[in-house]
């Protein structure tokens, strides 16, 4: 009998003893989870974000899309932002990548839209990528790109696509754009006409025609140099692996407006391509080619044609 009572007395402190023992237990997790919040606050504060592969995008624009929210001071809420897709992209860019180089350093690789061209809106340029979007608008000039003539559009907005009745012209303008600067070549202007894609360059006016390609823009280089000073029009509009014939025709070069139609091959002003036993020349790939004048359409000064094997 005393011990059954004395295991009845001594129950009560036990159950007390025990609950304070959870009740401890659960003070020290919680007191644990504060501390490890908040060292993650604290290490996985974003310090620094390095913006990496941009060129026209400014760096300031980039961290601000990154930090869009009021959570993206935290490095891990960032990367779980992008890595679910969730995270805001600058239209002006094709891709881009968000890492940790540090807890607090964010680190951001970019990859931008192609520039094809500019247009002046004002006192300012537009600068449009192969879709015809308006990926910046700056009171710079960018070293490099092509400025176009001859695309009529209504309202120019930023990050807004220019709206044209010839929706293939930006796709030929990029095509032209990515060549020249693969052959390290810069025009002085391109005109988008009723007859293609006209270049300049110095004294040459190049006619390209509706269709750009490769084998085309490789002639350009070549020849310029094999001109020299000579001013004219440069015909390549017929150019292909086929059809390897070239024609120059020399005279002065007019400034025509984007609108204004050349005149066919034959009309006046404009030189028929001679037969193959008129002067050839082969800038690439061939010997040193001679020119010798062509009896062309009226108003040609002189006509030869080159033949490149580009």
């Amino acid at each position: 009998m005393g011990n059954r009572e004395y295991q009845e007395r001594e129950r009560p402190g036990k159950r007390r003893r025990k609950k304070s023992h959870r009740v401890y237990a659960f003070v020290v997790l919680l007191l644990g989870a504060a501390i490890a919040a908040g060292l993650i606050f604290v290490i996985f504060y974003v310090q620094k974000i390095e913006v990496r592969g941009n060129e026209y995008v400014t760096e300031q624009e980039i961290v601000k899309a990154v930090q869009s929210d009021r959570y993206s001071v935290n490095t891990l809420f960032i990367l779980g932002k992008y890595a679910t897709g969730r995270g805001e992209v600058p239209p002006c860019l094709e891709r881009m990548k968000v890492g940790m180089k540090l807890p607090w350093i964010v680190k951001v690789d970019v990859k931008e839209k192609a520039v094809v061209g500019y247009i002046k809106d004002g006192d300012k340029y537009a600068y449009f990528d192969k879709e015809g979007l308006v990926v910046l608008e700056s009171s710079a000039l960018m070293e490099g790109v092509p400025y176009i003539e001859g695309i009529e559009v209504e309202k120019i907005r930023l990050y807004q696509p220019l709206k044209s009745d010839d929706t293939q012209i930006f796709e030929q303008l990029l095509e032209t754009s990515k060549e020249l600067k693969k052959y390290e070549m810069a025009m002085d202007r391109i005109v988008c006409g009723q007859n293609g894609i006209i270049l300049y360059s110095g004294k040459v006016r190049i006619c390209l025609g509706d269709t750009v390609s490769a084998e085309k823009i490789a002639q350009i280089r070549p020849i310029l140099e094999k001109l020299g000073d000579r001013e004219g029009t440069l015909h390549l509009e017929n150019y292909s692996e086929v059809n390897k014939s070239v024609t120059f025709e020399e005279g002065a070069v007019t400034e025509e407006s984007p609108g204004q139609a050349e005149p066919e091959n034959g009309e006046a002003g404009e030189a028929e391509p001679e037969s193959e036993e008129a002067g050839q020349a082969e800038p690439e790939g061939g010997g040193a080619g001679e020119e010798a004048p062509a009896n062309a359409g009226d108003g040609a000064e002189e006509t030869s044609e080159e033949n490149p094997e580009g």
